[in-house]
């Protein structure tokens, strides 16, 4: 592969662009930070801004390619393998957060299971009890009809009584009298008074039982309603502690089914990086193939030794500052410098373009390394002059400063970082400017 060929897979890899981003634009999504039963997506918000695709007047001018004598440089191959750290570190939290995941996908399961056999106890139970109803209710109505037959005989023996009783009353209660009388032989008349009696007495004793049978069949019908009551009553505790089960059954059930669709995109997440990681991995052993260490001009003063004396990208004032909270708990990285839109953006620092396109939440990028980890980020800006794998001088033009600077207002967003760590720009800044 030519020196030029190098540079040129370097500026037309977009997943290494994406990457690249974790490293010089924004910090890891707090996402793949949170715990599985919390993880919330994160929110147009935590972007720098919403920027809308470039139109046909954004896009890039024409990219100058780099000459035949240009070599990458050694900053290139340290931010490549900063995003192979960035990458590697993803990847690990993605693992973890997956482990943590099937854990707590388990332990659902396990819940759900336990869930289902107690509802399946309680179904069985209700069961249960609607055919002790049904059996209670069939007694009952044997009873009713037993209880209609004790009542008929008891109200024709009442009858007969009540007659006999009448029969006396009219004859003035001759009748054993006149029973006696009547009769030529003691012996027969003697007998005679005492089947008048036992007859009486018979009766007497058979209305007796029915009562008795009466007050027993009335009591086994106010237990079997007791009965009823009990059961009717257990039956609906047990629906009601179904109808909980079941509530949250679904909700395991959902839980399991966002859990499962969470970690069907975090392995795809997964996927994703490890491609990326072995595509870094080539490209970073290429680089390291080619890489010559190229001088920096023996006046050119070191990026670190700078700070305080840079000249300031654009003229404007600071809109936003450095450290600056946004969009509820974000910390701004850089600071957003107010600007009429087309205004000159210009180097800070000596270095080498390693990104010049369109990035989703940063707009038109310019990212500039300067060596020893230090880079510098345009954001938002419009009509490049410079093209990935061109050197810059301090001062010389990059783009134009765009019509929405992240914050609606036309100026630039301009970070500067070392390794991944952002630094307040306005301390490396000339004051005043």
């Amino acid at each position: 592969m030519t020196n030029h060929a190098a540079l040129r897979t370097i500026a037309r890899q977009p997943r290494v662009f994406l990457t690249l981003l974790l490293v010089l634009c924004v910090p890891i999504p707090p996402a793949l930070a949170q715990e599985p039963s919390a993880r919330e997506e994160p929110s147009a918000q935590e972007e720098p801004s919403a920027q809308e695709e470039p139109s046909a007047q954004e896009e890039p001018s024409a990219q100058q390619e780099p000459s035949a004598q240009q070599e990458p440089s050694a900053g290139e191959g340290q931010a490549t393998e900063a995003q192979l750290a960035t990458i590697n570190d993803s990847i690990g939290q993605i693992e973890t957060w997956l482990q943590q995941a099937r854990s707590q996908r388990s332990s659902e399961e396990a819940a759900l299971s336990e869930l289902n056999q107690r509802i399946d106890a309680i179904s069985e139970n209700i069961a249960d009890n609607q055919q002790n109803i049904a059996r209670l209710d069939a007694e009952l109505g044997s009873l009713n009809q037993q209880q209609d037959t004790l009542l008929a005989d008891t109200e024709a023996q009442r009858e007969i009584v009540a007659r006999a009783l009448r029969a006396s009353y009219i004859s003035g209660g001759s009748s054993q009298l006149q029973l006696l009388l009547t009769q030529q032989d003691p012996s027969t008349a003697q007998r005679m008074l005492v089947y008048f009696n036992a007859f009486n007495e018979d009766r007497l004793q058979q209305i007796r039982r029915f009562q008795q049978t009466l007050s027993a069949l009335a009591q086994t019908r106010d237990e079997i309603d007791q009965a009823q009551l009990t059961l009717a009553a257990t039956n609906a505790a047990l629906a009601t502690q179904r109808e909980e089960l079941e509530s949250n059954q679904q909700a395991r059930t959902r839980l399991i089914a966002s859990l499962n669709a969470d970690m069907a995109t975090r392995r795809n997440e997964l996927e994703q990086l490890l491609a990326d990681r072995a595509h870094l991995q080539e490209l970073i052993d290429e680089i390291n193939r080619i890489i010559v260490d190229i001088p920096s001009p023996e006046d050119a003063m070191p990026f670190a030794d700078a700070r305080g004396q840079l000249p300031w990208p654009v003229t404007g004032d600071v809109l936003a500052r450095f450290g600056e909270r946004f969009g509820g708990s974000l910390q701004r990285q850089g600071i957003i410098i107010g600007a009429d839109a087309g205004n000159t953006v210009r180097a800070v620092h000596n270095g080498r373009v390693v990104f010049a396109d369109w990035l989703r939440g940063s707009g038109n990028l310019i990212v500039i390394d300067h060596g020893n980890s230090f880079i510098s980020l345009y954001a938002h800006v419009q009509d490049f002059t410079k093209s990935t794998g061109d050197w810059v001088n301090r001062g010389e033009a990059l783009a134009l400063s765009g019509a929405d600077a992240g914050n609606g207002s036309p100026g630039l967003y301009f970070e500067i970082r070392q390794s991944s760590r952002t630094l307040d720009p306005q301390d490396w800044l000339t004051p005043g400017d």
